[in-house]
C-alpha cells in the first residue's frame, strides 16, 4: 500500500504562488506579443519577419509540387496500356 501512496504524490500537480524572478523574460514575451496583435494589415504567419515569409513561400511551394506530382501520377496510371507501349 506504501508503493501506492508513493505513485499519487508524483501525480500531484503543485501550484508555484512566488513571483517571478527574471521579468527580463516577462517583458520580451509581452513585447513581441505586442508586436503581434498590431492591426498593420499583415497576416499573423508572416509578421515574423523574413523567416517567417521563407517557411511560408517554402511551404506553398512544397505543397503545390507535390499537388502537381500527385495529378501526374493519377493520369499515367488513368491512361489505357496502349497509350503506354508504343507500337512500331
Amino acid at each position: 500500500m506504501a508503493f501506492l501512496n508513493k505513485n499519487l504524490v508524483f501525480a500531484t500537480r503543485f501550484i508555484s504562488t512566488s513571483r517571478i524572478n527574471n521579468c527580463q523574460t516577462l517583458v520580451k514575451k509581452k513585447t513581441l506579443q505586442a508586436k503581434f496583435q498590431v492591426d498593420d494589415g499583415k497576416p499573423v504567419w508572416l509578421k515574423g519577419g523574413l523567416y517567417d515569409r521563407f517557411l511560408y513561400t517554402t511551404t506553398v511551394t512544397l505543397c503545390c509540387i507535390g499537388l502537381l506530382m500527385n495529378f501526374i501520377v493519377i493520369f499515367n496510371q488513368a491512361k489505357p496500356s496502349s497509350w503506354k507501349n508504343p507500337v512500331c
